[in-house]
């Protein structure tokens, strides 16, 4: 199943670094460029839920506990994607 969610756009990380993690995960990032780049407006990405998982992850770095369980549930309630 394919996920839609709101992103937010990490101000921690490099963009280089953003754009390898998006394509070695397979993850598809919708930028809105009317969006503050700290703001409350999300960008969204799109990909498989364990995709998405492992993104997260990278992005959150090895040093952290990824909370998978409370991720699946977020992304079950926050889905977007709307299949044509």
């Amino acid at each position: 199943m394919i996920y839609t969610l709101p992103f937010q756009y990490p101000t921690d990380i490099p963009a280089t670094w953003l754009k390898g993690l998006l394509a070695s995960h397979r993850i598809k990032l919708e930028y809105d460029f009317e969006a503050p780049h700290d703001g409350d407006t999300f960008h969204k990405v799109t990909g498989t839920l364990e995709d998405l998982i492992n993104f997260h992850r990278d992005i959150d770095g090895p040093g952290q506990s990824f909370p998978v369980d409370e991720f699946k549930e977020f992304a079950e309630e926050n889905n977007m994607y709307v299949q044509l």
